[in-house]
């Protein structure tokens, strides 16, 4: 949830992130470099900055299912 909520909170500011699963992978490596205690453990990083809006990776959009495919409504 803390991941989402910064991410989220990039957005609010004006700014973008991605998750980078692939450093829990390297975690041990990371540590050393960073020094990080053992005792924690690592699942992701996050990559964050300013986007380039005009980059065609930034401007993709992937069309999605409408909340009535995915949501139940009870009354």
């Amino acid at each position: 949830m803390y991941g989402q909520t910064f991410l989220l909170s990039l957005t609010a500011h004006g700014l973008g992130g991605i998750p980078q699963t692939m450093l829990g992978y390297y975690a041990d490596t990371i540590r050393g470099l960073l020094g990080i205690e053992p005792s924690m453990k690592m699942l992701f990083g996050i990559s964050f900055g300013h986007p380039d809006k005009t980059s065609a990776a930034n401007r993709y959009r992937i069309g999605k299912a409408s909340i009535e495919e995915n949501v139940i409504f009870h009354s």
